[in-house]
């Protein structure tokens, strides 16, 4: 289904992708508008050609907009033009892969699976925009067991992965990875129940969610357990994830999709500036960084002494 938001009407989407899965493979809508000028109309515009032999377990697009990611159950991921054309298929030597994403930056694209590693490969284009390869970048290795699932920053500079063997971890990716430098781990901590895990990083990298049985638990990026949601869901969460801002975590399950207030990172901004404003120079620098403090330490209290907020920060 399609929700018409302000920022539809704001900026001009023209279309959007699903897969599909009886035919399995990709097909693209094209959005029109309504008489009132809404977005409406909606249409099939192009079916991908099929491609993959097992069943397509993500997509992703560029927030470029220049290509698109497919990946399947087997060892497959392809990376296609917007028009439908393969630009390269990917063999991951996974095994099987069990997750695989595009970047929010829009420059990489990346898989996990059987093998104890995430993989991830830069998609490069030309300065003139044509494509020109993908290229391995650089790899996440120290897990025991294959990975669930991982996750990206804004910018690509950090990662989180959830692992088979009861860990995750988090990563400085900020790396010359053209110069063979390997991501670095910053800690490891350990998952809070058994199963599959569903993880996810916050857009500045401050907090880092997982979803796993029924509940869902936050941590910030010091690895401190803060928060640990029971029972959001009667089932694990079918999608996780942070809003731009990072100052929301939502949940998808069932029929249902949880909005949260993401108090881990607002006290993670909090600490920071506090930090910043000891290390300032100048009175006018000091005076800009208590008055954010500040606006954040009410912004938090005024979610804290909220009663409506269906017991989030109880969830302890």
């Amino acid at each position: 289904m399609l929700w018409s938001t302000k920022e539809f009407e704001q900026k001009e989407h023209k279309a959007f992708i699903v897969s599909l899965g009886n035919a399995n493979t990709v097909r693209v809508f094209r959005i029109g508008k309504k008489e009132d000028g809404s977005p409406g109309n909606i249409t099939g515009a192009l079916d991908f050609p099929q491609k993959h032999k097992a069943q397509i377990i993500n997509i992703g697009i560029a927030s470029s907009g220049k290509f698109i990611m497919s990946i399947s159950s087997d060892t497959t991921m392809i990376v296609w033009s917007i028009k439908g054309d393969v630009l390269s298929e990917i063999n991951t030597n996974h095994m099987n892969n069990s997750y695989g994403a595009v970047s929010p930056c829009g420059r990489f694209v990346a898989s996990s699976g059987f093998t104890p590693d995430v993989k991830v490969w830069e998609v490069c284009f030309t300065k003139s925009g044509e494509f020109h390869e993908v290229r391995r970048a650089f790899e996440l290795k120290g897990h025991a067991a294959g990975v669930h699932c991982f996750s990206f920053n804004h910018d690509s500079t950090r990662m989180a992965s959830a692992s088979k063997d009861g860990t995750w971890k988090y990563w400085d990716t900020n790396i010359r990875y053209d110069m063979n430098q390997d991501p670095y781990l910053l800690f490891t901590g350990s998952l809070k129940w058994s199963g599959p895990c569903i993880i996810s990083l916050s857009p500045d990298g401050r907090t880092v969610a997982m979803a796993q049985h029924l509940g869902i638990y936050v941590c910030n990026s010091s690895g401190q357990d803060e928060e640990v949601i029971e029972n959001v869901h009667s089932e694990i969460s079918s999608q996780l994830g942070f809003d731009n801002s990072g100052k929301y975590l939502l949940s998808a399950g069932e029929k249902q999709v949880h909005i949260l207030h993401n108090i881990t990172g607002y006290k993670a901004t909090i600490e920071e500036l506090v930090e910043l404003e000891k290390k300032a120079n100048g009175q006018a620098m000091k005076e800009r960084i208590r008055s954010q403090i500040t606006d954040a330490r009410n912004a938090l209290q005024r979610i804290l002494s909220d009663e409506e907020s269906n017991g989030h920060v109880k969830g302890k």
